[in-house]
């Protein structure tokens, strides 16, 4: 079957593996190159995923190669000038983006602006709204199976920006992508903490109100780590659903206490890997040929990040913040800038440092890669020993 869309990724970093294991399941689509700034980054992919192509620009990839779809793996703090620089190449019809979509509202709305003005249908990589027991738990809800839903439970770590999104964006997902009213939240951060060079909190917690009487709470990296962003309980008038991607539970008048949903899911089918990722693909590609709008697209993401930068917000001013978001920047950051959230424990520290490739020892990756290390773990070992010497 002849390919009927060009792909390029831009980002050889380790959360491209996860677009390109969703590309190689869909017939339709044929990934011609790649770009980073990062020569052997970009090899790696052109090796590991047989890319013809490898370029150092986006703006060279889009004139040469004119594809008709790309996807941004790139750092948060880069999504927004990506995504509106592919929306402006005239071949680009759709563009799959990285979660957390944007850093701050003035970057989500940029995106979702460029894309809409150039007729470019963007995406952003909730991809776990695919997942079967998510799935399955909307057709419940819609169903009625537990009244009317009244609460969500969500419990992350990481950070809000990281995991929260997945977890805000799912329960938005399940019931029905309602619009927030109003937030309140508190935050911590007495540490230098930052996730790919954005600043982040080392705890906080949202109350979330849709109405007229469902609300979310969120809480990041408070209780323990025994959690999940694809985890959490809704309470209804009838009923309560346990939600994980591979897992359903139902408790209502009918059940005789907890029961099992059945997702059709064979015994070798928990990890679902790749395919959440194909299967955004195939619904951006029915979209881009005129079905209905995306389940994840960039109108419903940037609710999300608006529900996000409401929590911060609010913990700023010390108040309940009404929707629409008047702050238009990283409320975080503002706060971090206003002496209001000082470092107790010195020391920067990013999260994913360990992914930043910029000066690492090549060869010495290059070497655990020969004898089959994963990428992930090469760039963490080259990270530790290039520190252990220093």
């Amino acid at each position: 079957m002849a390919k009927q869309y060009k792909a390029i990724l831009v980002g050889a970093g380790s959360i491209g593996n996860a677009h390109m294991d969703g590309y190689n399941r869909v017939d339709e689509v044929d990934v011609v190159a790649v770009v980073d700034p990062l020569e052997p980054a970009r090899q790696m992919y052109m090796d590991d995923y047989d890319i013809p192509r490898g370029y150092a620009t986006l703006a060279e990839a889009l004139e040469k190669e004119e594809p008709d779809i790309v996807s941004v793996c790139v750092w948060h703090l880069l999504h927004d000038p990506v995504t509106v620089e592919a929306a402006a190449g005239p071949s680009v019809k759709g563009i799959i983006c990285e979660k957390p979509m944007a850093i701050g509202m003035a970057r989500a709305d940029r995106m979702v602006e460029a894309c809409e003005a150039n007729d470019t249908k963007l995406v952003v990589s909730h991809q776990r709204r695919f997942t079967p027991g998510w799935e399955k738990a909307k057709e419940l809800v819609e169903d009625g199976a537990i009244g009317e839903v009244l609460r969500a439970d969500l419990r992350v770590r990481d950070g809000l920006a990281n995991w929260g999104t997945h977890s805000i964006d799912g329960a938005r997902f399940i019931t029905g992508d309602p619009k927030a009213q109003w937030v309140m939240g508190a935050v911590e951060r007495r540490t230098d903490k930052h996730e790919r060079d954005t600043a982040i909190e080392d705890s906080c917690m949202g109350l979330i109100h849709f109405g007229p009487s469902l609300q979310f709470f969120i809480q990041s990296d408070l209780w323990d780590r025994n959690c999940d962003a694809g985890k959490f309980l809704l309470r209804g008038t009838e009923g309560l659903l346990h939600v994980t991607e591979t897992k359903l539970q139902l408790f209502n008048a009918s059940t005789a206490g907890w029961s099992e949903v059945p997702l059709g899911l064979q015994d070798g089918d928990r990890a679902i890997g790749g395919n959440m990722n194909a299967a955004q693909t195939r619904e951006l590609i029915e979209w881009i040929e005129g079905g209905p709008e995306h389940r994840g697209s960039g109108r419903k993401a940037r609710d999300t990040v608006e529900v996000m930068m409401a929590m911060y917000e609010s913990a700023r001013h010390n108040k309940v913040i009404h929707l629409p978001l008047e702050e238009k920047e990283y409320p975080l950051e503002l706060m971090i800038d206003e002496g209001k959230l000082p470092v107790e424990v010195e020391g920067r520290y990013d999260i994913r440092g360990f992914l930043n490739r910029d000066g690492i020892d090549e060869a010495r990756y290059q070497q655990l890669r020969d004898d089959g290390v994963p990428h992930h773990q090469a760039m963490r070992t080259v990270h530790e020993e290039m520190a252990a010497k220093s």
